[in-house]
This record gives C-alpha cells, structure tokens and sequence, in this order.
C-alpha cells in the first residue's frame, strides 16, 4: 500500500462555515483510528479508492488538525482487500445501527414492508422496499402533479424538512428522503448532491416562488438515527455576475480535460441559449462517462431547463431533471448536439421553480445541481474549483530546508502529536519499556538501534527506583549534533498514571541540567500507555527551552480518557497563549512518522558532497567538495555542517572508568561526568545546523 498523511480538518473555520472542537476531532478519531474508513473518489461509494486512518491530533500554536493516513493499493491483490474492507464496513455500519435501535425501524414499518427487507444506511438509517412511501403515506401519492413533484407547501404540512435530503415526519419516528437521482451517480449507497438540496429548500419560505420536488418512493429512513453527513470538498457557489441579456443565443459545448473526465466522469456539458419575445430560454445537458452503477444500461445525465423574463429582471422558470439513456442510444446521443438529437430519453424531472428567482439564486442553485461538474464554472466564466490531485507547482524549498528540514528555535512554541493505536499487549511485565525502535541494515539483517543518549533516560529512572527496559541486542548510535531522538516509552497497565508522571519527572531534571548549561539543543520524545482498548501516544518536539517551559504547565498527563480530553484542551489553551501564529515550521511531514512519533529525521551527507573524514587537532572533521558554490552560501558560511555519527563499540565513564551503559553517573545529571568513546565503527556524516562544540 502507499502510504501518505492527510489533513483531514482542523480546529480552525473552514469554508462551510463549520468548527470542530478539539473534543470532537479526539471523537472521530477514538471511533476510527483502530479501523479506518473506506476512502472513495468524489465521496462516490462505487469508486473506492482507499483506506483512511483518522489517526491523529496535531498541535502547533493557534492551530490544531486532525491527522488521516492515507493507504492506496498498489496491486490487484491490494485492491481486492481495499473492496473487501469496503463490504465489511458497510455491513458493520449497518449492524451497529439496527442493534443500537433494537429493531425500531422494522417495528414500525413491519405491516407495509415485504418478507425480506433490505436496510442501508442513507442518512439515517432506512429500509428499502417497492413503493414503500406510497403504502405507508398514501395521502402524499395525491398531491403530485403530472410530473410526479410535489409542491414543498402541501410537503410542509406532514414533514419538516432537516439537511441533505431528508423530511421527518411531524409526528411519528420516520422520515421520507428526496429522488434517488439527486445522490450521487444516482445511487441510494450515496449521498445526495446536498448543496444543492439545503439550498433549495432554503427557498421554502419566499413568497414569491413555488417549489416542487421529487421524492424517493422506495425508502423510509428511522429518523432518530438521522445524522447529518459532512463532506467536505472545494466545491462552492462562485460570485457571479448579473448580465443575462447580453448572452448571446445558440449552442456552446464545453469539454473536460483528461483529469477532469477521470476525476468526475464528465465528458462534456452543452449550453444553449434561444430568444422567444421577451424571454430568454436556457437548457443545459451534461454528459457523462460511466453507466450509472446501480441501473441496468442507464447514462444518467443531468438536464436543467429555465426561462428568464427579460422586462421582469428575473427568471420565472427554472427546473432540473435526468436523461437517461440506454447504451446505443447514448451514443448516438453523445455524436449529435443537443439540439439535433431532441427529446429522445428516459426523462425523470426532480425538482422546480416558478415565480420571481434572482439572478444570483439562479446561478447559485445551478451550480450546486451540477456539483462535480467543473464545466459549469468555465461556462460562467470564473474560476473552478481546484482539487488537491490536479498538478501545482512544487513549492521551492531552501537549502536549510532541504538538509536541515527539522529546525526549529526557541520561542517557536512545541509540537504535539496525540495518536491511537491498537492496545498494545506487550512488556506487561515491565513498568517502563522503549516500544519503538529505529531500523539500520547491519550486514543484511535488520537491527534496532537507538540514540545513545537513551540512557540519560534509564539513569534518570534508575534513581527513581523504575527499570528502564531496552532490548538486549539493541545497538546505540551517538550523533554529534544539538537533536536528539528519544523514543518512544510506554507504560503498562498496572498504574499508567503514576509510571507517566515518574518519566516526565526524569525528562524534566535531564531538562533541567541541559538548560542550566545552556546546551542549544532540539528534542523529540513520545509516551505512550493503554486507555480502554486503544493505546494512546503523546509525542513532543521542540527546542529545549521551550519543551521546559511547557512542561513545568502541568503536573501530570492524565491517562483516562474523559481527563485526557480536557488535558487536550488545556494544550492549545496553553500554545495559543504563550506563543505567536506562525507559517508551519518545521512542516509536518518533515517531523512525523506513521507511528505516531514525532521523529528528527536528519539528512545524510550523500556522495556527491564527497564526505572525507580526517583528524585535525585530535578531532574527527568532515571535509565535502560543494557541487555548485552559488547556491551553497549556508554551508559555505558555516550555518549547515556535517556532523559526524557512529556506533561506539567501547564507550568508558569519566567518573567510573566503567562502562558507560552500566555507570550510575549520568553526563546530564551530574557534573564532571562525560563519556570517552575509546572505540566505534558504522561512522557516516549527517547535516545539521546545530554541530557540537567541544
């Protein structure tokens, strides 16, 4: 699978007007960090694409966002697992419903439904079975008209209508939905077109219109599961403006790129204009790519049709519908123009207006019909909605950038990233245990390896009286450079609350001692424990300095989760106080990994810098041949160097003449201690901004 991180939403206002709290972003991912959710193009539930992971809450100051991951199949096999989790989710969704509501819905329909009922999830949740509107309602079947709507005024008088398609019954526990060929694809497993339908219907109180729609006759949903789905896209009505008098009549076919036909299975959009005294008549068709999913041999094509009264100022006519083709009749449709082919089509009208509509309404309500249909934007000239797959232009990164992505300075607030996990079973047996490792090739097998600094920690717990667990083959890298890894700690089961304060005291005193001696230092560090069936990481990243202020902020972290979520609150409350808006810094994907763990990922010095070590001055140095001397002014000015790494293989105590990993004194929490690397192998050089000074 191909991995990739999402912004999913945020904590700030986004372009529907709609906030979410930190405390409803941590509920999204509780509900789905462990399983995922199927990802589809468009939000089409015939187009699955993918898996998304809500996995993660990212903090920064003045802006915290919800985190997905991101898994594309590679090869068929992946492909089918994708369609295979896509099948499971939906029946497990459907299950959760109908055992939440104890079998209410089928309850009340029990004496109009068919032997075998067949529940999906529309909205609500809903039963689907022939003309089951009509047997339930049977009052509505006589108000349509000779198309089949039903004006909203006498629709009013039983239902209420709610957001996206759905009416509720004014009294009894159900709710009736609008015409299937509003969904998208003009399939019920869809969602509707729903800007187009809450806009419209907030059209139900002007006097001087009347509106009509179409309703689905074959679906009954239960309404105390109504939930209103968000789907967020970049799709929006445009400002337009007002001229409709000067459009000139006659027939303008727009066509898609190669994208916008992969992306929205639109082919192409006709457009035509006639002139009739003093009106002005307007019809629109789209074609499409694909055979409706759900209808045998059907191109469902969306038709508007409208007329403006050009004395009036305003259109007094304006309708929506579908024209359904069969497959050969669909291609001699798409070889004639509109206006040659004629009126040859299975018609289902879905909507109408009549009286005074202002021009912008018009525009407004017509694009929203056609959402997904980017055409409609180029034929109204203004610009189209950009997706996040079409190209853009790569954004030009520095040199700092590009070696040194991970810095950061004092005063540019911490970096939190809280995850859920799958309950973690292991080191039962143990109070502190490193989790997770770093990986390097070691003559052709995998071997774990962490930052030598590691035992700082171990020390630091050791005169707490809690053991520190580390695998016994793991090896210990030294870097000499002002960054260090600390790697993930988690915490069993047996008293989390108590075993997290212990390390976070140990991390504070190490803190404390670097910033006494004013060690430019940049750190990462993350901790983990069990709450209920997830295990929850909270990893940190910040300069020293800062990481000391905001944890002398609290006393403990909290590890139930009703605490934890306020604790969660009081993170932002705290970022957003002390610290100024900035641009990301350093960007997200530069620090993050899959894991959960916010990671320094150093940049090796690859080949064509040449990198020589050489002693000079008893002093292991780099030298490096720089490509192109303009454009490498940081390093040739000293604020980027190389840094050596290695693998000590003997490492003694100053204080002890003991081996370092079994010394009680720590070079952090104690004075004159240091560590003599007598021998070491695996040496390699990395960039960094931060080099030691000895």
């Amino acid at each position: 699978m191909i991995k990739s991180f999402s912004v999913l939403n945020s904590d700030q206002i986004n372009k529907y007007k709609y906030f979410f709290p930190i405390s409803t972003m941590e509920d999204m991912m509780w509900m789905k960090a462990t399983d995922g959710v199927p990802m589809h193009i468009g939000h089409d539930m015939h187009r699955p694409i993918g898996c998304m992971i809500p996995y993660a809450l990212y903090f920064e100051p003045y802006l915290v966002r919800n985190i997905g991951i991101t898994l594309i199949p590679e090869t068929a096999e992946e492909s089918k697992q994708i369609l295979n989790f896509k099948k499971y989710s939906t029946y497990k969704n459907i299950k959760e419903d109908i055992d939440t509501n104890n079998g209410s819905l089928l309850k009340l329909l029990k004496d109009y439904v068919s032997e075998n009922p067949k529940y999906l999830t529309a909205g609500t949740l809903a039963i689907l079975d022939d003309n089951l509107v009509t047997k339930v309602f049977p009052k509505l079947t006589k108000l349509k008209d000779k198309d089949g709507l039903i004006k909203i005024a006498d629709l009013k008088e039983d239902f209420t209508y709610k957001f996206h398609g759905v009416f509720i019954h004014n009294s009894i526990p159900l709710c009736i939905y609008s015409h299937n060929y509003f969904r998208k694809s003009l399939s019920r497993f869809n969602n509707f077109h729903n800007l187009f339908l809450d806009e419209f219907m907030s059209h139900q109180d002007n006097e001087a219109v009347t509106l009509k729609i179409a309703l689905d006759w074959n679906i009954i949903g239960y309404a105390p599961t109504f939930l209103q789905t968000l789907e967020f896209e970049y799709w929006f009505g445009p400002k337009y403006d007002d001229d409709i008098t000067n459009i000139k009549p006659g027939l303008t076919k727009h066509n898609c790129s190669d994208f916008e036909r992969s992306y929205y299975e639109v082919s192409s959009t006709e457009f035509y204009w006639k002139n009739n005294d003093q009106l002005k008549e307007f019809e629109l068709e789209e074609l499409r790519e694909e055979n409706a999913p759900t209808l045998e041999d059907f191109f469902g094509c969306r038709y508007v049709h409208s007329i403006y009264d050009i004395s009036k100022k305003t259109f007094v006519h304006f309708d929506g519908a579908v024209r359904g083709y069969s497959s050969d009749l669909y291609f001699d449709r798409i070889e004639q123009n509109m206006t040659e082919f004629g009126r040859r089509s299975d018609y289902t009208k879905l909507f109408r207006i009549d009286g005074k509509l202002d021009i912008k309404d018009w525009k407004n309500l017509i694009t929203k019909y056609m959402q997904g249909n980017p055409l409609i934007y180029e034929y109204f000239n203004v610009d189209k909605p950009k997706s996040q797959f079409e190209d853009k232009e790569q954004i030009k990164k520095t040199l700092k950038e590009e070696l040194v992505p991970q810095s950061i300075d004092e005063g540019d607030g911490i970096r939190l990233l809280v995850s859920y996990h799958q309950k973690n079973e292991d080191f039962k047996e143990h109070s502190h245990s490193v989790s997770i490792y770093d990986v390097i090739d070691n003559n052709g097998e995998d071997q774990s390896i962490l930052e030598y600094d590691i035992l700082e920690i171990k020390k630091a717990l050791d005169r707490q009286n809690k053991t520190l667990f580390i695998k016994e083959d793991t090896l210990l890298g030294v870097i000499e450079d002002g960054y260090w890894n600390i790697p993930c700690i988690f915490h069993s089961e047996h008293n989390p609350q108590n075993d997290v304060k212990t390390t976070l005291l140990a991390i504070k005193k190490i803190f404390d001692k670097i910033t006494e001696r004013n060690l430019d230092k940049v750190i990462s560090f993350t901790l983990s424990w069990n709450m209920e069936d997830k295990e929850v990481r909270v990893s940190c990243f910040g300069h020293i300095k800062d990481l000391q202020r905001w944890l002398l902020s609290f006393d403990e972290i909290p590890t139930n989760r009703k605490d934890f979520k306020i604790w969660l609150d009081n993170q932002k409350k705290y970022l957003n106080t002390n610290y100024e808006r900035q641009e990301e810094k350093p960007r997200f994907k530069d620090i993050a990994q899959f894991d959960g763990v916010l990671y320094i990922k150093r940049e090796i010095v690859d080949n064509k810098y040449e990198p020589t070590p050489v002693i000079e001055n008893k002093q292991m140095i780099c030298t490096i041949k720089i490509p192109n001397k303009k454009h490498y002014s940081d390093i040739q000015n000293g604020y980027i160097t190389p840094v050596m790494a290695c693998v000590p293989t003997k490492a003694i105590c100053s204080k002890s003449n003991l081996d370092y990993k079994i010394s009680p004194h720590s070079k952090f929490l104690d004075e004159d201690v240091y560590t003599k690397i007598e021998n070491f192998e695996d040496l390699c050089f990395y960039w960094s901004d931060r080099p030691v000074v000895n």
